[in-house]
């Protein structure tokens, strides 16, 4: 499931520990960053959604990803989402898991006016007594397969701009296709929000979506956020939201680092 970004330290003055990388996190919102985990750090970011519609009620409990780095520009990703619908109208209930395997390739660095680009491929497998839905379900989460190009520029010091591009489909030959465009602003270096746009393409249409939320970095490898959104769907639109963590385990760097040791202190 994509769950987006956020990316705090993104300092141009801040002189940074050459040892230590900034924390990066794709989510809560629906774009991710071109940005990759290194290689020797584990990174887990997982969180809770509930979505409220008119007939059907969603919950993912949790969402998860674990991403660690293959090199420099690129990292390896697996996860897991478990989703439980409830459809009021015609009361049917189904428990689904979400198991996907995916990966990161950052292809072009941002310089100037040039965004940062990645690509993204990803596969899942359903388990569970609905496993038959996201068949046909119109949602992006529940994909067989996908490829997503990842875009981010620097708009000034603490406010960025990123916007996906990408390709959903089934093995039942239903295709969707993602717009985003995500706006985040830095407030401090420990707290921040964003506003996003996005839309899923379904039959010509385009049904627009928004959402926002804060995040907050806890310490340096620790990061807590809170979303709410209003989705519009083919099907239905639902109003949702959820709260997430996002943590790194470091290799080689597991000493306890402040703020100020890694020289972000504003």
């Amino acid at each position: 499931m994509l769950m987006a970004c956020w990316q705090f330290g993104h300092h141009a003055n801040a002189q940074h520990s050459p040892s230590f990388e900034n924390l990066s996190i794709d989510r809560p919102d629906v774009s991710n960053l071109p940005t990759t985990v290194r290689p020797g750090h584990y990174q887990f970011e997982i969180g809770s959604e509930w979505g409220n519609g008119v007939q059907t009620n969603e919950f993912y409990v949790p969402n998860m990803v674990f991403r660690t780095g293959i090199n420099t520009k690129s990292e390896l990703r697996i996860g897991i989402n478990r989703l439980y619908l409830d459809s009021i109208g015609s009361g049917m209930s189904d428990d689904v898991i979400f198991a996907s395997i995916s990966g990161k390739y950052r292809f072009v660095e941002e310089d100037g006016l040039r965004p940062a680009i990645a690509i993204q491929p990803e596969f899942s497998l359903p388990f569970g007594d609905g496993a038959y839905i996201h068949h046909g379900h119109p949602n992006y989460s529940l994909a067989d397969y996908s490829i997503i190009l990842l875009f981010n520029n620097t708009l000034r010091e603490q406010i960025f701009l990123n916007y996906n591009a990408g390709m959903f489909w089934s093995r039942s030959d239903r295709i969707d296709w993602l717009l985003s465009a995500s706006a985040s602003f830095l407030h401090t270096h420990r707290f921040g929000y964003f506003l996003e746009l996005f839309t899923l393409v379904e039959n010509d249409q385009f049904p627009l979506s928004v959402d926002g939320g804060l995040m907050f970095l806890v310490t340096p490898r620790l990061q807590f956020d809170a979303y709410f959104g209003y989705r519009a769907l083919e099907e239905e639109a639902a109003w949702y939201g959820g709260v997430g963590v996002g943590f790194r385990l470091d290799r080689g760097d597991m000493v306890r680092k402040t703020f100020r040791e890694i020289g972000i202190h504003h």
